[in-house]
C-alpha cells in the first residue's frame, strides 16, 4: 500500500515548492506600491524583484533534462527546498531592494530545479489511465498559483506586513521537505553524461536577455533595443553550437515537430495572458478603483478557489474524454470572461470582477493540463523530459513578457489610466483568439 501513496506524496511535495515560488511571485505585485515608499524606488526598480526571480528560474529550467539524468529525484529536491529556504530568510530580513532581489534569486533556484522535476516524476511514474487527473494535479501549481498569490499578498500585507508573505511559507516548505525525503527516489542514475555548458550558458543568456529586454520595454527604449540585439546575438551562437555538440543541454530536436510547437505556442500564451491579468487586475482594482490591497486579494479569490477545485478536474476528462473537447472549452471560457471585462470595462465593480475572473480561472484549468500532456504525447519517450525543458522555460518567460509587455501597454496610454487598462485587455483578448486558433490548428494535425 505505501507505494500507492508515494507518487501523489512526490507529487505534493515538488509542487509545493513551485507553488510557493508562483505564488510569491504575484503576491509581490499588491506590495509594490508600499515597498516603492518603503525602499524610496520607482517601479521600473522594483519590477525587478519579479524580473530577477525569472531570469534566475528561467537560466535553472533548461538544466533540467541534465540534472533528471545525472542526479537522483531526492537530491534534486532537497537541494531545491535549500536554495528556496535561503531565499525566503534573506528576503523576511531584507531591509533594501538589493537583498529583496538576491533572495528571489535563490527562490529562483529552487523552484528551477523543483517545477520540472514535479512533471518528470508524473511522466516517468503515472500510469497511462491517470496520466491526465496527475497532469492536472502538477497544472494546479501553474494554473493556480498566479490567481491565489495576489490573495495572499493582499491579505497579509494589509493585516500583518508583507515580510509574512515569507514567513508563513517556511513550515509549509519544511512539511513539503519531509514528505518528500520520504516520497522521492534516491536511486542514483546509472550513466554518468558530460555538462554541456556552453549551451547551457548561450541558452540561458538568450532568454535572460530577452527577459530584461522586456523590463525595459515601457521605461527605456534604447535599453530594450540593446538587450533584444544581445538576445538575438546569443540564440544565434546558441543554433551553432547545437549543430556541433552531440550531448546538449538541451535537445531542441523536439522542435522539429510541428505539432509539438503549436501546442508549445499555445502554452506559452496562456501563461502569458494569466500572468498578465494577475498584474493588470489588482492594480487596475488598486489604481482605477482605489481599493486596498486586500479587497484586490479577495476580488481574486472565487477565480483561485475554483482553479484550484477544477484544475484536476480538468485533466480527468482529458483521461477519460481525450484533450480536444476540455481544452478547445476552456480556451473558449477564457476568451468569453476577457471579453466580458473588455465590453463592461466602465461598468465593472468588485463582484463582477471577481465573477468574470472565476470565469477565465475555470477555463484556464479545463485548458492547460491538457494543452501540456497533449503536447508531450506528440514526442517520443526519449525526448519528452527535453520537451519538458522547454514547456517550463517558454512558460516563465511568458509570465516574464506577460508583466512586462501588459505593464508597458497601461503605462503608454496617452488618455487616462483606466485607458491603458482597457487597451491591455483588448490585448490579451487578440492573444486568447490567437491561441484558440493555433490549438484548433493543432488537433486537426494529430486527428
Amino acid at each position: 500500500m505505501q507505494k500507492n501513496y508515494k507518487l501523489p506524496a512526490a507529487i505534493f511535495a515538488t509542487g509545493i515548492l513551485s507553488f510557493g515560488g508562483v505564488v510569491i511571485e504575484t503576491a509581490m505585485n499588491v506590495t509594490f506600491p508600499q515597498l516603492m515608499k518603503l525602499f524610496n524606488v520607482s517601479l521600473s526598480q522594483i519590477q525587478w524583484v519579479t524580473t530577477a526571480y525569472l531570469l534566475v528560474l528561467t537560466a535553472m529550467i533548461p538544466l533540467s533534462a541534465f540534472l533528471k539524468k545525472r542526479f537522483s529525484s531526492k537530491k534534486l529536491f532537497i537541494s531545491a527546498v535549500c536554495f528556496f529556504l535561503l531565499g525566503i530568510i534573506i528576503d523576511a530580513a531584507a531591509t533594501n531592494l538589493i537583498l529583496l532581489i538576491l533572495g528571489r534569486a535563490f527562490q529562483g533556484i529552487g523552484t528551477g530545479i523543483s517545477l520540472p522535476l514535479m512533471f518528470n516524476i508524473i511522466l516517468e511514474k503515472a500510469p497511462a489511465n491517470k496520466l491526465g487527473l496527475l497532469m492536472g494535479l502538477g497544472n494546479f501549481v501553474t494554473a493556480t498559483a498566479p490567481a491565489f498569490g495576489p490573495i495572499y499578498g493582499g491579505i497579509l500585507t494589509d493585516s500583518w506586513g508583507w515580510r509574512m508573505i515569507f514567513i508563513l511559507m517556511i513550515p509549509l516548505i519544511l512539511v513539503a521537505l519531509l514528505v518528500g525525503c520520504w516520497s522521492l527516489d534516491n536511486q542514483q542514475p546509472k550513466k554518468a553524461i558530460k555538462f554541456d555548458f556552453w549551451g547551457w550558458l548561450t541558452t540561458a543568456a538568450t532568454f535572460a536577455f530577452l527577459i530584461t529586454a522586456f523590463n525595459f520595454l515601457g521605461t527605456n527604449l534604447i535599453n530594450f533595443i540593446i538587450y533584444l540585439l544581445l538576445a538575438v546575438i546569443f540564440f544565434v551562437i546558441m543554433l551553432f553550437h547545437y549543430r556541433k555538440t552531440t550531448t546538449p543541454i538541451l535537445n531542441w530536436s523536439s522542435l522539429k515537430n510541428l505539432n509539438f510547437n503549436l501546442h508549445l505556442s499555445s502554452y506559452f500564451i496562456g501563461q502569458f495572458v494569466v500572468l498578465g491579468l494577475s498584474f493588470l487586475i489588482p492594480n487596475l482594482i488598486q489604481l482605477a478603483f482605489h481599493r486596498s490591497s486586500l479587497q484586490a486579494g479577495i476580488a481574486m479569490a472565487p477565480g483561485a478557489l475554483l482553479g484550484a477545485l477544477l484544475t484536476p478536474f480538468g485533466g480527468s476528462l482529458l483521461d477519460h474524454l481525450g484533450a480536444k473537447r476540455p481544452v478547445i472549452s476552456g480556451i473558449s471560457l477564457q476568451l468569453i470572461a476577457v471579453l466580458l471585462f473588455a465590453i463592461f470595462f466602465n461598468h465593472l465593480t468588485i463582484p463582477s470582477i471577481a465573477a468574470i475572473f472565476a470565469l477565465f480561472a475555470a477555463g484556464q484549468s479545463l485548458s492547460m493540463p491538457g494543452i501540456m500532456t497533449h503536447g508531450l504525447q506528440q514526442l517520443s519517450l526519449q525526448l519528452q523530459a527535453d520537451g519538458n525543458a522547454l514547456l517550463n522555460t517558454f512558460q516563465q518567460f511568458a509570465g516574464a513578457a506577460g508583466t512586462a509587455i501588459i505593464s508597458t501597454i497601461v503605462a503608454a496610454s496617452a488618455n487616462s489610466q483606466n485607458a491603458g487598462f482597457h487597451n491591455g485587455l483588448i490585448f490579451t483578448l487578440i492573444l486568447l483568439f490567437a491561441d484558440l486558433g493555433l490549438i484548433w490548428t493543432a488537433f486537426k494535425k494529430s486527428n
